[in-house]
């Protein structure tokens, strides 16, 4: 089994946290976090979570605290104890990476994680570009294998320093290169059944055009998640759109509780952009309220069925197990599934 270093950024990070649970599900010990990923574990308090993000739904108080020697990692990665270094949320553990990858570049291999809701890479973006100090920061796609949720046009642009047009920079070799990755889910969460359904949408709408026109929230409508779990399996249909970025947890939840997911202006999304997968075959694809609720008010009951049993086995293709063994082949580490999960 190979043995990884994954350097944390201290906060929440659905990306990596996900990447994390998976890796740790299929390796154990042999996936080291530093700093304590505190929250991804059962010893958390379910009180505490609350105050996470998004209240801490569906990804974090589930792993075993396994007991791992935590006591001089960097000087230990210095010396060779660490077949991969991932330093998770790049954006924020750039400084470690900017300590520790000349000196490992050749001799341990490293992997960078970019789940910022940006399209920038880094260190190509103005908050880099304002500091003389760090114009000369080692880059990461020419020392680690780069993996970016929120890939467009414009990340080759700005990889470019905006000397290149979008269609010409996504060609550059070190776009070309880059790995895509997206959120996942863990799979313990995963309704094993179609549940049946007794209303239209969930309670969380997030499109404020939609939610006027059927009297629900936009902001969060739930503080426990089995009460928001239950809600999604009671309905037909959930409602997602971009946010800050393309991908988000609610896609996964939604389909995870065998709630189709209604993804507004999908379709314009850039193929390269998480979530993967998504299309006409799991989701109901959508461009204002009016065409949706026509659409789903006159659905054939065997076109959500096609549609539900889409989207559980698009959720099934993305748990954190997935995703961890994605992410794994990409490094040249592949693993291969342990007879009991």
């Amino acid at each position: 089994m190979p043995r990884i270093l994954f350097l944390t950024p201290g906060h929440e990070d659905y990306l990596a946290d996900s990447l994390f649970h998976g890796l740790r599900t299929l390796l154990g010990a042999d996936v080291l976090d530093y700093p304590k990923i505190d929250f991804a574990y059962e010893s958390y308090s379910i009180e505490r979570r609350t105050h996470l993000y998004g209240h801490g739904f569906s990804l974090y108080n589930l792993l075993p605290d396994l007991p791992v020697d935590r006591t001089r990692v960097l000087q230990r990665v210095q010396a060779g104890e660490f077949d991969l270094v991932v330093f998770a949320d790049i954006w924020n553990t750039f400084g470690l990476f900017t300590q520790l990858a000349p000196t490992l570049a050749g001799r341990v291999p490293m992997a960078v994680l970019d789940g910022a809701d940006r399209v920038e890479p880094y260190p190509y973006a103005g908050q880099w570009w304002r500091q003389r100090v760090w114009w000369m920061l080692p880059r990461a796609h020419r020392r680690a294998l780069y993996f970016k949720r929120e890939i467009t046009p414009w990340t080759g642009t700005f990889r470019a320093c905006l000397t290149l047009p979008p269609n010409l920079a996504s060609r550059l070799p070190s776009i070309r290169r880059m790995r895509e990755i997206a959120f996942s889910f863990p799979q313990q969460k995963i309704v094993t059944v179609a549940p049946s359904k007794s209303r239209l949408l969930a309670s969380h709408v997030v499109d404020p055009q939609v939610a006027e026109r059927v009297g629900a929230k936009t902001s969060y409508a739930f503080k426990n998640e089995a009460d928001y779990y239950t809600d999604m399996q009671r309905a037909r249909f959930g409602i997602t759109t971009k946010r800050a970025g393309w991908d988000c947890m609610r896609h996964y939840e939604q389909a995870a509780n065998g709630c189709v997911p209604c993804f507004r202006d999908l379709d314009r999304k850039p193929p390269r952009c998480a979530p993967h997968g998504l299309d006409e075959t799991n989701c109901v694809i959508y461009h204002d309220a009016e065409e949706l609720l026509a659409r789903l008010e006159g659905m054939p009951e065997a076109d959500y069925r096609d549609l539900q049993t889409g989207a559980l086995a698009w959720a099934r293709r993305n748990t954190t197990i997935v995703r961890a063994e994605q992410f794994l082949a990409d490094c040249g580490m592949p693993v291969g599934a342990p007879e009991s999960r």
